[in-house]
Order: C-alpha cells, then structure tokens, then sequence
C-alpha cells in the first residue's frame, strides 16, 4: 500500500512539473488508454501473485537473507547512507546489463512491450511483460541482502523515494536545469527519451536507470543534441499488444541488425 501510494503522488507530482516545465524537442505527452487499464490489471494480478505465491517467495527471500549473513556482517558498520548509495550503484551497474541483455535478439521479445509506448509519461513507465519485469527487479532482488536496508526504516523510505522518482521522472517530459552538466553521472528525462525512439540506431543506447556513468563507460551514451530527429516514440513493426505481452509475433528486425542497418543507411 506505501509503494502504491508513493507511485501515485510522486507521479501526480512529476506530471504537474513536466506540464508546465515540459523538454522543447517533444509534444504533450497523454497516458494512452492501454495504460490506464494495464496498470489496474497489475495491481490486481500483483495482489493474487502475492496471495497465491507469498510463501514460496517468503521462503525464498528467507534462504538469501540466511546466506547473505556474512555479508551483513561485513557492512554492519557502515552508515545507512553509504550502504544506499553502494546498494544503489551496484543494482544499477546490475541493471545496465540487464537492460542491454533484453536489448538483445534472444531476448527483446520480452522486453519490446514496454518500448511500444507512444508517449512517455507516469503511467506507460509501468508497462512490460511479467519477464520484463523480472529481469528489472532482479539485481534489487539479488542485492538486498547483501545489506541492512531491510532493518532500516530510514533506508526504506530513501530507496522507496529514489526508485519511483527516478522511474517518473525518466519517463516526463521533464525539462531539469543544468542537465548537460547532470548526465555526466545521472540519468535524464531526454537520455531515456533517446532511449525509446523508434529507430532502433538511437534506441539501444542509454540504458542506465539511476547513474549514466555505465554509458559513458562502456559506450553507450547518446547525447540527446546529437540526433537530429527526435522523431516519433514506440516500435517501427506491426503489432498487437496481445503478441508483445505474449512476446511473439515481432517483425521488426533483431535490435543490433536494427542499428546496424540503420547506421549503414
């Protein structure tokens, strides 16, 4: 219920700003209907998954924080902040190559569903697949309990707020001051925005939630003022949402064959 309400007035929030702060390259930004429904159905079904499914996760969860007791041991002397700010890094650094493998032609179909969206906004930041969302939560899943968070409040709350922030905020039409200046560590509204255009050639780029520096490390960052045509969001191919949840039926070529053509072009 806390995360549930976090999302929604961290959203209405981010909303309001980027309505009356919005980026000059993109237009309004409207929840699409698929969003508004798609979202109720996930709360619904992420309400059965925990009821049916609780106690094995419980169990599993258990096994991990058992195992990870060294660890815990290791970093108890560690102040709350410091061991977010290394959660945080870690799980990112996780999360960038997660990201890049679902990039990947064995694995975009799973995670095409969420680049399906046409505009970017509080609500379509939710959107993918059951898979999708299990390669998101993983490295936040592995990591935990490698750390105290779990027995601060303090920490909860400070990560709760980092991750529906950055999560809106990425996907507002949000223009934020001094952002040049910003990506050289962080991710920005228009980096994500690079990071769901249609041509594929800027698409699979970009790929850090919170930090930028995996990008500009391994070379994957696009400048936003570096393309010329921001063009339209979403996917080139045909498609159903019923086929991008199933993750079939794509005919868009593979990513990398995507950028590769498009940069011959």
């Amino acid at each position: 219920m806390l995360r549930l309400l976090a999302f929604i007035v961290l959203g209405i929030i981010v909303w309001a700003l980027a309505r009356r702060f919005p980026m000059d390259e993109y237009g309004p930004q409207p929840v699409e209907p698929f969003d508004r429904w798609f979202l109720a159905v996930a709360l619904a079904l992420g309400g059965a998954v925990d009821v049916i499914f609780g106690p094995a996760l419980n169990a599993v969860a258990n096994g991990l924080y058992a195992w990870a007791a060294p660890a815990r041991q290791a970093v108890a002397g560690w102040s709350v902040t410091t061991q977010v700010l290394v959660y945080l890094i870690t799980t990112d650094f996780l999360g960038y190559w997660a990201h890049r493998l679902m990039h990947s032609s064995a694995v975009w179909r799973v995670h095409a569903m969420h680049h399906s969206a046409r505009s970017l906004n509080w609500f379509s930041g939710m959107r993918g697949t059951p898979m999708d969302m299990v390669f998101i939560l993983a490295p936040g899943a592995l990591m935990a309990p490698l750390f105290l968070l779990t027995e601060s409040h303090t920490a909860f709350f400070i990560l709760l707020f980092i991750q529906m922030a950055s999560e809106h905020l990425t996907h507002s039409n949000l223009r934020l001051p001094f952002v040049r200046q910003l990506e050289w560590f962080l991710v920005t509204p228009r980096m994500h925005f690079i990071h769901h255009h249609r041509d594929m050639a800027y698409g699979n780029s970009n790929y850090g939630f919170y930090f930028s520096i995996w990008d500009h490390l391994f070379g994957t960052y696009i400048d936003s003022d570096d393309v010329p045509d921001k063009g339209p969001l979403g996917l080139m191919e045909d498609y159903t949402m019923k086929s991008l949840f199933l993750g079939v039926r794509l005919t868009e070529p593979a990513p990398e064959k995507g950028r590769t053509q498009s940069a011959q072009a």
